[in-house]
């Protein structure tokens, strides 16, 4: 190692100059950190020094020599957790020992009854046992759901892959755990946040009524105020109107935290703008004319409309198409396939809820308008990791790769955008013709 080390060139000054700038980006960015909403020069720092690190000597040798000494029992205990991460849960060693099942009373040999199914290992209830069996009574879910979950936090790319080659028994399908993990974040956003339950109870004691709500009232209340400010000639009073209006401000920006912590639902409105337009108009009473279909149609309204689960599924097709390009090569069949690539992604967007929960109660606000509680900085990176676990790559390469993904979902969604406006166009065009 030290011989490898002696023939990297020390690093230059064009490179320290940059990483110092990059660490002032950095604690500019993250300064003060709850205004913080992305990641990006962070990431970029860290990525940099890993790079540079790797090719350049950083420090002198007897530095390095000295350090890494120190650092020795860390790293044999890194190297052997990630061994772990690759390698998962062992199967058992099969016991070849007799035994009687204690379900159905056949004598078998090995862990389970080939009868029943029932483990070998059947222990009696004791009382020293339950907080462990209430545990996994409240959390397992079906005996799968939280091991799954605890190998998406500590090796979900290894997972992943292990379970699109067939190592499925111990986990959980992909798009029930996206719903399952959806339900235990709304749960969780509403008994930590109590903004997100008052409001919903608000809307559903009032639907008839459309009043105006505290935001455009408190904004026309402060319109009015400065309006009788500037005309107004009393110092005295500009200066009480001054004070009003910076409490009705304070209250505003108090009202809008709420707002963006509960979420404000999308009315029907835009979905029947869009309806209204003459083609979809006619499709609309197309289908509603047939009662079978009608009944869909509505359902199916009503379930979309602020569904958070319906709105990542909607993300999965794009994300493993984005993905697949990314990771394409000419000389080197695809290792995964598109169904593959959707279940990957429907992994990723339950690691993404599950961490989306756990941060819940720290931040104490939940979006449940958004996709996910986590700035998109933080999922860029976790996008990076699982892909260097599940494509056995670089730092370097995942990063580039996770890019280059993300630039991909971009370019199509302009390319849908486009395709949508001109076929509207060309619908209604078709319909003024008609006419």
């Amino acid at each position: 190692m030290g011989r490898n080390l002696s023939t990297k060139k020390r690093i230059n000054i064009g490179q320290a100059f940059g990483l110092f700038f990059l660490l002032f980006l950095s604690y500019y960015e993250l300064t003060p950190l709850s205004e913080s909403d992305t990641f990006f020069f962070p990431s970029l720092f860290l990525f940099s020094l890993f790079y540079i690190g790797h090719h350049r000597r950083m420090l002198p040798l007897a530095w390095h020599n000295a350090l890494m000494n120190w650092l020795h029992p860390i790293v044999v205990r890194i190297r052997a957790f990630h061994i772990w991460q690759i390698r998962g849960i062992v199967p058992p060693v099969l016991n070849d020992k007799p035994c009687t099942c204690k379900n159905c009373r056949e004598t078998f040999t090995g862990n389970f009854c080939p009868r029943c199914g029932q483990s070998r290992y059947t222990p009696r209830y004791v009382l020293k046992g339950i907080v462990g069996n209430v545990l996994r009574t409240i959390f397992r879910v079906d005996g799968k759901f939280a091991h799954t979950l605890l190998e998406l936090l500590y090796r979900p790319g290894h997972m992943m892959r292990d379970f699109i080659q067939g190592r499925r028994i111990n986990y959980t399908l992909p798009l029930a755990m996206v719903f399952l993990m959806t339900a235990f974040y709304m749960l969780t956003a509403q008994l930590i946040v109590p903004e997100i339950r008052e409001k919903k109870e608000e809307e559903t004691s009032k639907p008839n009524e459309m009043p105006l709500t505290k935001t455009e009232g408190l904004q026309q209340t402060i319109l009015r105020l400065e309006q009788e400010k500037a005309e107004t000639d009393d110092p005295i009073e500009q200066k009480s109107l001054g004070i009003t209006i910076r409490s009705m401000e304070k209250a505003l920006a108090e009202v809008q935290r709420q707002d963006s912590i509960a979420g404000t639902p999308q009315s029907d409105n835009e979905l029947d703008d869009i309806l209204s337009i003459p083609f979809l108009k006619k499709a609309e009473a197309a289908i509603e004319s047939v009662p079978f279909l009608s009944n869909v149609w509505s359902l199916m309204r009503k379930w979309g409309h602020g569904n958070k689960a319906f709105h990542i599924l909607l993300t999965l097709p794009l994300l493993a198409i984005a993905t697949r390009w990314a990771f394409y090569r000419r000389k080197k069949p695809d290792t995964f396939n598109l169904m593959e690539h959707i279940f990957i992604q429907a992994y990723i967007a339950t690691q993404i809820l599950l961490i989306s929960t756990l941060v819940v109660p720290f931040n104490g606000t939940a979006h449940v308008d958004d996709l996910y509680e986590v700035p998109f900085g933080f999922i860029f990176l976790l996008f990076c990791w699982d892909y260097r676990q599940l494509y056995l790559c670089t730092w370097w390469r995942s990063f580039w790769k996770t890019l280059l993904m993300f630039i991909y979902c971009l370019l199509i969604i302009i390319a849908l955008a486009t395709v949508g406006v001109l076929l509207l166009f060309l619908a209604e065009g078709t319909t003024n013709l008609s006419l």
